[in-house]
């Protein structure tokens, strides 16, 4: 059935509301909306309900929602159009805009104001957006330290991005909210850790004083075999680190593929050390206990 509104809508799907009411009454636009046929996803920025919300629409619906000349999707939401690893589902969206442009924050929508370098912004499918690196900078200065961490790390590992790139952007702030933060953020990552999990459990140990293990190391039998690719490993000791998560190790392979690895480890004299995101994120302080018994033990 032909809606009234596709005439209307943006190249990206995107219903305006200021348009719309040149052409419908109010009352039409208020019964899709309660019959779900379209849904508000900014103030005044509509979407029908057959179009998929993608990062990159969310995004142009708060640059236009925003009403400030300039807005440039960041922070979160540029890291969503950049398929980077940030938590949550993208409710509340972000941009940068001039300081005399910033207007009062919103339950759905964020402003920040520290102004932009050259190069710190692209195009992704036509909407503007901070650059890898200055999106990294800003989710270092102002995210909540694990996922600043290991936003860096997935983005290190996947070679989105280098740690002098992030580096540049933070040399060109000069101090100010969140300058020290980010670089703190940026020393602890390691551009190696392949899950949150793992990114977790190395700021687990590294805030208790513990030494850190190798990371992904492949452990081969005297043959050259392949006996295992390690979470986390300590030569000297034989003590190998697993960080269980639900995703990887929930699949029957992953199951599968474990035990075999747990069993083949002892005969080449290692002990197996297993921790659960509930481990990592509830006992932290049990976590670095153990892991410093079971040093201190095979050492000896």
């Amino acid at each position: 059935m032909h809606e009234w509104w596709a005439p209307l809508l943006e190249p990206d799907g995107l219903l305006l509301r200021d348009r719309a009411l040149t052409v419908v009454d109010p009352d039409d636009l208020l019964t899709a909306l309660r019959s779900g046929r379209i849904r508000r996803i900014q103030r005044g920025i509509y979407l029908p309900r057959r179009i998929e919300a993608s990062p990159v629409v969310l995004a142009r619906a708060a640059m236009l929602s925003s009403g400030a000349m300039g807005a440039v999707p960041s922070h979160q939401s540029a890291a969503r159009m950049h398929d980077l690893a940030v938590p949550g589902n993208g409710h509340v969206q972000h941009v940068t805009v001039a300081r005399e442009q910033r207007r009062r924050n919103r339950p759905d929508l964020c402003f920040h104001t520290r102004s932009l370098g050259f190069g710190e912004v692209e195009k992704i499918d036509g909407v503007p957006v901070t650059s890898v690196a200055r999106t990294l900078a800003d989710l270092a200065a102002s995210a909540e330290r694990l996922h600043a961490v290991w936003a860096i790390d997935d983005c290190l590992r996947r070679r989105l991005c280098t740690k002098p790139d992030v580096v540049a952007v933070l040399r060109r702030w000069r101090g100010g909210a969140g300058c020290a933060s980010a670089r703190e953020r940026l020393g602890e990552a390691d551009g190696v850790a392949e899950s949150i999990l793992e990114t977790a459990g190395r700021l687990v140990l590294r805030d208790r004083g513990v030494p850190l293990p190798i990371p992904q190391y492949h452990l081969r039998s005297p043959e050259g075999t392949l006996v295992a690719r390690l979470d986390g490993a300590y030569l000297r000791e034989k003590v190998a680190l697993e960080f269980d998560g639900a995703d990887p190790h929930g699949l029957p392979e992953a199951v599968f593929r474990d035990r075999w690895r747990q069993n083949g480890l002892p005969e080449l004299g290692w002990t197996v050390l297993r921790f659960t995101w509930w481990d990592v994120m509830h006992d932290p302080d049990g976590v670095a206990a153990i892991v410093r018994r079971t040093l201190s033990r095979r050492a000896s």
